[in-house]
């Protein structure tokens, strides 16, 4: 293991302080169900870092929560200070009305867009590098102008032409299995959230004869492929009117499919909310009146100790995004398309890859989804024992913490200093003065030399290593 310079009589996880027993849980694993039991009265006062006495979540834990959901980063010290020191009692509207309208919020919130709708240039989907740019363009588009699910689902049915200019066209090509089971299959699971190897065989029919005159044709264009519509075949239905189908008789089904996804990524429910989907359909099928009144609710803002909020680890690109911020790394991408050569810029966010192909090495060890069928089942969020060797014994990462606490920000700084700075970076709070106690006693306890010298960057590495970083909470 990467020495820390911890002496003897202090545990790794002692060290950690209150941050590596998060909520009284263990470093990783899952929540226990009796939680409520263990969480000890201290954890509960006044000084709490995580939890009113309420059982609300405190400022800097909704900060940190809020930029995580919405912009798909935690904050900067000083957007984190500035929400956490605010007297206005709208501060948390107006956050959030001003994180939805950033780009970073259709950066993050396209990526989960792009992962339901199969965005991927190699097999088994196929789509080719070009097409998924134009894909991926189109649908950042339809979150940034926050267009009506219904009218973006109705684009998506009724499209035809190049994958390469009618970016719609590839929703129909963005399947495995291009056969009119096949698209229904695709179809029923996008816009209805149902499993269409579930449905009765009827059903199953029925639904496939909307797609039955679909057809895909190449061109002498590099990977470029047609949509269009059998014009022989003119006695069947067609994928416009399954979209009326779904804008009509399964209307409320369509906008639950939606809204249980947005639940889940939000708030961890299995089902969606009766009151979610009402507001869903009364603001017009609009993502975004939708994310706001979750926000803003009164679940999203209690504490996950004893008040209820789900505890989950950060996804895969998210938490890439954070270590290099924070550390200022870059990272490597790879693809298996062999033509064109893949080429991304080394400061290019996780969040950001266009396609379901390109990755590296981190990205495949947290779990980001392959992008094969567009299930949410897709992307693994389970800490594994892999992720724990690598956070814990990576000399890469290591060295790359080492580059915040030997900049010039930390020279000739007090360690009570550096110790509050290194907190509200990685966990947007200060330490508490537990937490500050403990530290600056094994500080002072250190003998003169390495041990001391690197007793910040050993302080940095077991932040980032703790549950209350790597968890959403």
């Amino acid at each position: 293991m990467t020495n820390t310079g911890i002496s003897s009589d202090v545990s790794r996880r002692a060290f950690i302080g209150g941050s590596a027993a998060f909520a009284g849980l263990p470093l990783f694993g899952a929540v226990p169900q009796k939680q409520k039991d263990i969480a000890s009265a201290e954890e509960h006062s006044l000084n709490s870092p995580w939890e009113t006495p309420s059982g609300d979540a405190t400022p800097p834990v909704l900060v940190r929560r809020l930029f995580l959901d919405l912009a798909g980063r935690i904050p900067t010290v000083e957007e984190a200070k500035e929400f956490v020191k605010s007297k206005d009692a709208a501060c948390r509207a107006k956050l959030v009305d001003r994180l939805l309208a950033s780009d970073s919020f259709a950066d993050y919130w396209s990526m989960r867009f792009c992962d339901i709708l199969r965005v991927k240039s190699e097999f088994p989907i196929n789509l080719w590098p070009n097409a998924v740019y134009v894909y991926h363009r189109r649908i950042r588009d339809f979150v940034k102008k926050d267009e009506p699910w219904d009218a973006f689902t109705r684009a998506l049915l009724s499209a035809t032409g190049s994958d390469f200019r009618d970016a719609e066209s590839n929703f129909f090509r963005a399947t495995a299995r291009r056969t009119p089971e096949g698209l229904a299959e695709a179809a029923t699971l996008t816009f209805l959230g149902e499993e269409f190897a579930e449905l009765p065989p009827e059903t199953q029919k029925e639904y496939a004869k909307y797609f039955r005159r679909v057809r895909i044709k190449t061109t002498r264009e590099w990977k470029e492929e047609i949509v269009y519509l059998d014009p022989s075949d003119t006695s069947g239905p067609t994928p416009v009117a399954f979209a009326d189908f779904l804008l009509g008789p399964a209307r409320d089904r369509f906008a639950a499919a939606f809204v249980k996804r947005v639940d889940w990524w939000l708030l961890g429910l299995k089902t969606p909310n009766p009151a979610h989907i009402n507001i869903f359909k009364k603001n017009g099928f609009r993502l975004k009146p939708l994310v706001r009144v979750i926000a803003l609710s009164g679940a999203y803002g209690r504490g996950s100790v004893t008040g209820g909020f789900p505890c989950r680890r950060i996804d895969a690109e998210v938490l890439d995004d954070m270590i290099c911020d924070l550390t200022g790394a870059k990272r490597d991408y790879q693809s298996i398309a062999p033509e064109p050569f893949t080429f991304l810029p080394p400061d290019r966010r996780s969040i950001l890859i266009e396609d379901g192909s390109i990755t590296n090495a981190f990205l495949l060890l947290f779990g980001r989804p392959t992008r094969d069928t567009g299930h949410l089942s897709e992307r693994h969020n389970e800490v594994t024992a892999k992720q724990r060797l690598f956070l814990f014994n990576s000399g890469k990462l290591f060295q790359q913490i080492g580059r915040i606490t030997e900049s010039k920000a930390f020279r000739n700084r007090p360690m009570g200093e550096i110790l509050q700075d290194l907190y509200w970076r990685f966990l947007s709070r200060p330490a508490s003065d537990s937490e500050t106690k403990m530290l600056l006693t094994h500080f002072y306890g250190l003998p003169k030399g390495g041990a001391k010298w690197r007793f910040p960057k050993d302080v940095a590495w077991s932040l980032l290593n703790t549950r209350e970083f790597l968890y959403q909470h």
